[in-house]
């Protein structure tokens, strides 16, 4: 190797090496320093990235794990005040009962009435709670009812289908749970034809063996009357709601009942309907349609009023021919049909004969034995009231615990199926299924994509959210006063009754309303848990790529610090040898 002075390249090699290792050992120095390995996009532009979008979503999670743990706050101050509703309407029920009882005179009643008008007004204070400014029970957080068909919907969850199973137990013995009932549950739905003759209808199926497999109500809103959205009594769907839950009720307990003449199937719900009030041709009728009608053998369908009139009349004619009420009697013919072992005319012949202890012997013989009667009276207005206690011209409508059938109470149209005072205690099914009752009622479609009023964040993206709405806890929609503000009242036995009745359905809606809550704050439970389990997965995936390994640094930083001393020495040395060359020139 020529020796040179101009350029010494050994110290040239040697210094770009202590540079290197020099770099190296800050390196090191950094990422001990930070505990990270990735400090910028430099150290790995790809890791850096998806370490800051991991970055990202861990502060969503601890966001959300904060939204749901206020979520929970929120449900635990709107349950405190619906647990204090539902205490109030125990105690509600209790006075009601009290009052119902006939130990107590008028002034006893006008002095619970005056502790319930308390009662009511502190209901409407819980409603009043709030969340943040943010009031939960007061109404403003329920899903408001925007069309007809959900009003009806909203009606038939919260007291028409429920107190009309209540009606039909009452009237004629016969339930969902019996055991005899092949059928527990039915569908609603519903079509829009102007002019059709049904308002409603049951739509049955039937297996091989004569027996129910399946049920539901179509409702007709192109024939379906709203008087008033505001008004409860201003309704007539709900008598025929009666009349079509009447015929689920003896279609699930009565096998082959498709085998019984027309007039037995429609006279029966006519009957628990009651039809004075609504039919003008009833006393219009002769002797000829009247055994004409009434000799049909087997069902054939509705196409008039006919058979409901001529049913109507048959029945009442065995009522009030026969020992005991219009319940009695159709408490025995309901049981005898519903287990029979007959079928057709056969089945109706025992019926006949057990509700009236043996007086009529079958259909045949009753039949005989009412034109006898209407011979002896005449006409048909006549035999109506002599024979069959039909009185048209009162205000009882003939249903089967009205007076005029040996009821204790006249009922008017409005009567017939007991409602709340506001149509503000109505409010729309939480889901596709409700349980009222017996029965387990399946909804349509349509509103349910609506029932989220409050909305929860609970996930990184837009969208993962849980709704929830709070069912308004208002006296008036409680049923407890009506839109007037006039308060339910208890100040007679039957209006005490009535009370009762009320506070039982505000009891399951306010019930309903905790069962909601409830659920939300354990779910709201379950999220938080799962979002602390993310947290901590994509905390962990986060920290493998960025988070230094501190042992290997500090090793790599040991190796490099040596390297820049062994460096820092032979450069030291590399710049001796240039004073060989004065050795030469000596």
């Amino acid at each position: 190797m020529a020796l040179v002075v101009a350029s010494n390249m050994a110290a040239l090699n040697t210094y770009n090496t202590l540079k290197k290792n020099d770099k190296k050992m800050a390196n090191n120095l950094e990422k001990v320093a930070s505990g990270m390995k990735i400090n910028s996009a430099k150290d790995d532009a790809s890791g850096y990235a998806i370490s800051e979008k991991m970055r990202v979503q861990i502060r969503s999670l601890e966001q959300d794990i904060t939204n749901s743990q206020n979520g929970i706050s929120l449900m635990k101050v709107a349950e405190g005040a619906v647990s204090s509703t539902v205490d109030i309407l125990r105690t509600f029920k209790e006075k009601a009962l009290d009052a119902a009882n006939d130990t107590n005179t008028d002034i006893d009643r006008a002095t619970i009435q005056k502790e319930l008008d308390e009662l009511i007004d502190q209901v409407d204070d819980n409603a009043n709670v709030t969340y943040n400014g943010k009031y939960l029970i007061n109404g403003s957080m329920e899903v408001k009812i925007e069309t007809d068909r959900e009003q009806i919907i909203a009606a038939l969850n919260t007291e028409w289908i429920e107190n009309s199973l209540d009606r039909i137990e009452e009237a004629y013995g016969l339930t969902f749970r019996d055991p005899q009932a092949t059928v527990r549950e039915i569908f609603v739905d519903f079509e829009d034809k102007p002019g059709a003759f049904q308002a409603a209808y049951c739509d049955w199926e039937f297996g091989y063996d004569g027996k129910a497999t399946g049920l539901g109500i179509v409702i007709n809103t192109g024939n379906v009357k709203i008087y008033d959205n505001t008004d409860p009594s201003g309704w007539s769907i709900d008598r025929t709601i009666l009349h079509e839950l009447t015929h689920a009720a003896m279609t699930t307990n009565i096998d082959y009942i498709y085998e019984l003449p027309t007039f037995i199937i429609e006279g029966t719900a006519s009957y628990i309907q009651g039809i004075d009030d609504w039919t003008t041709t009833l006393a219009s009728h002769d002797r000829a349609w009247l055994q004409d009608m009434l000799s049909e053998s087997t069902y054939s369908g509705a196409s008039s009023n006919d058979p409901y009139e001529a049913g109507y009349i048959f029945l009442r004619y065995l009522t009030a021919q026969s020992a005991g009420d219009g319940k009695e009697v159709m408490h025995r013919f309901m049981n005898s049909l519903s287990h029979s072992s007959k079928r057709g005319v056969g089945m109706l012949d025992e019926a006949v004969q057990f509700a009236s202890k043996g007086k009529f012997s079958s259909r045949d013989d009753m039949l005989a034995k009412m034109l006898d009667d209407y011979d002896i009276a005449g006409n048909m207005t006549d035999f109506l009231k002599a024979y069959c206690n039909i009185d048209l011209t009162n205000e009882d409508v003939g249903s089967t615990l009205g007076s005029d059938a040996g009821g204790s109470k006249s009922l008017s149209g409005p009567d017939v199926v007991p409602e709340a005072g506001s149509t503000e205690f109505w409010y729309l099914p939480g889901g596709k299924y409700s349980s009222l009752g017996d029965l387990l009622v399946e909804w349509p479609d349509g509103y349910q994509e609506r029932m989220g009023k409050l909305t929860l964040q609970t996930g990184t993206k837009a969208g993962q959210s849980m709704k929830v709405s709070f069912k308004d806890m208002r006296a008036e929609a409680m049923g407890l006063k009506d839109k007037y503000g006039k308060k339910i009242s208890v100040k007679t036995r039957e209006e005490a009754n009535n009370t009762i009745h009320v506070v039982d359905q505000a009891l399951r809606k306010a019930m309903e309303q905790q069962t909601t809550i409830g659920s939300m704050q354990s779910r709201l439970e379950f999220t938080i848990e799962n979002l602390t389990t993310a947290y901590e997965n994509v905390q962990n995936a986060e920290s493998t790529i960025r988070d230094a390994d501190m042992a290997k640094e500090m090793t790599d930083y040991s190796k490099n610090n040596v390297l820049l001393q062994a460096a820092q020495s032979m450069l030291a040395q590399a710049n001796q040898n240039s004073s060989q060359v004065l050795s030469l020139l000596q």
